[in-house]
């Protein structure tokens, strides 16, 4: 494989590039998706690590509602630098960044595609922090409340898990922290269906807000 720069191979030719998007497009792809089903987007944000070129994009996510609701959605996603080079090299140019011109010819990774994958992360907030705990028992019956309300917007064996954070000072019990995290595990061995995510954000956020009726927070 010839080399444009120090160990760095020449961008493999269109056809032969992975099914995989860059990061950019994949961004630009997971926000239209969102778009499309109405919801409203702020924030969006994309990190840069530089000492290990890792990115990250985040954004927060309500119903497009006047005024905005309380309830809103953090998602994000991590793409680490390795994604990055494979999308802009194609399959196997990875093997330039551990062997030399000639090992790289005989490295069984030249004729096997990676399998490239990334988790998008939705964070939904369902309470205000600073409510004082007075018995414990409460947060049960405040997790499985969300729970079954949640769950009607996922599958029985992929539902969101909750999460409760608690700060004591003195005697005082305070939650900060009331959500409900889930994840989609996305390998790009097809074209994934972010429209089908953004979906079920949608259905959760509107099924969010029938917890101001049944939660103190």
């Amino acid at each position: 494989m010839a080399l444009s720069g120090p160990g760095r191979p020449d961008p493999e030719p269109v056809a032969d590039r992975p099914s995989f998007p860059s990061y950019e497009e994949f961004a630009s792809d997971l926000l239209e998706a969102v778009d499309s089903v109405g919801l409203s987007i702020e924030d969006v944000r994309h990190h840069v690590e530089p000492g290990l070129g890792e990115r990250r994009f985040e954004c927060t996510i309500r119903l497009d509602n006047d005024p905005p609701s309380r309830y809103h959605v953090h998602l994000s996603f991590t793409w680490d630098a390795l994604l990055t080079f494979i999308s802009a090299y194609g399959p196997g140019a990875d093997c330039e960044l551990y062997h030399d011109d000639e090992e790289a010819q005989d490295c069984p990774h030249q004729q096997l595609t990676p399998q490239p994958f990334v988790d998008v992360e939705a964070e939904f907030v369902l309470g205000d922090g600073g409510y004082e705990l007075h018995e414990l028992d409460e947060v049960r019956g405040w997790v499985d409340t969300v729970q079954t309300l949640v769950a009607k917007a996922f599958p029985d064996e992929d539902r969101p898990s909750v999460h409760v954070g608690v700060a004591v000072l003195g005697t005082t019990t305070l939650v900060e922290k009331f959500t409900a995290e889930h994840s989609w595990f996305l390998d790009f061995d097809k074209k994934p269906d972010l429209t089908a995510i953004a979906r079920q954000i949608d259905t959760a956020l509107r099924l969010v807000p029938q917890l101001a009726d049944r939660l103190p927070i």
